[in-house]
């Protein structure tokens, strides 16, 4: 009976011990180096006049702690929720924006699009929004104006 006991004690710990460095895995609760990587602010890279509204560029700020993102969509701010792993990406599609009025400007494209992405990729510092695998936009660190093209 004495051994049973032991053997009874062992497996206890054992399952103990397995059940507290489950829980101390990387994937729970801890977002993976390449989400990390997406940490902060980025901005679209224009493509279009029409991709900012009175000269504001859009932008995005994402808290990988919080699994949430911020910033604003050209014309009014924005904030939410999203999932990121190593490379895929959900915003939630309950995106809450300020309703300020931007004429010329069609946010709800933006949005949509936002709400649309499935997967991302970060290419010479660029960060590349995806939907089923196609590029959607390029975000990145720094504004960058888009390139005016010359009128023949």
């Amino acid at each position: 009976m004495h051994t049973k006991v032991k053997s009874f004690i062992l497996i206890a710990a054992l399952f103990s011990l397995l059940t507290s460095l489950n829980g101390q895995s990387p994937q729970k609760g801890r977002a993976s180096t390449n989400a990390v990587s997406l940490q902060g602010k980025w901005y679209l890279q224009a493509v279009l006049p029409s991709d900012t509204s009175a000269g504001r560029v859009p932008e995005i700020i994402f808290d990988i702690n919080q699994n949430g993102f911020s910033g604003n969509t050209g014309c009014n701010t924005m904030r939410g929720k999203v999932r990121i792993t190593d490379s895929s990406i959900v915003f939630d599609d309950q995106i809450e924006t300020t309703k300020m009025h931007c004429v010329g400007y069609n946010e709800e494209a933006f949005l949509k699009n936002l709400v649309r992405c499935d997967g991302y990729k970060i290419r010479n510092g660029m960060l590349i929004l995806m939907v089923s695998g196609n590029e959607s936009s390029r975000w990145s660190r720094q504004i960058i104006k888009p390139k005016k093209t010359l009128k023949a």
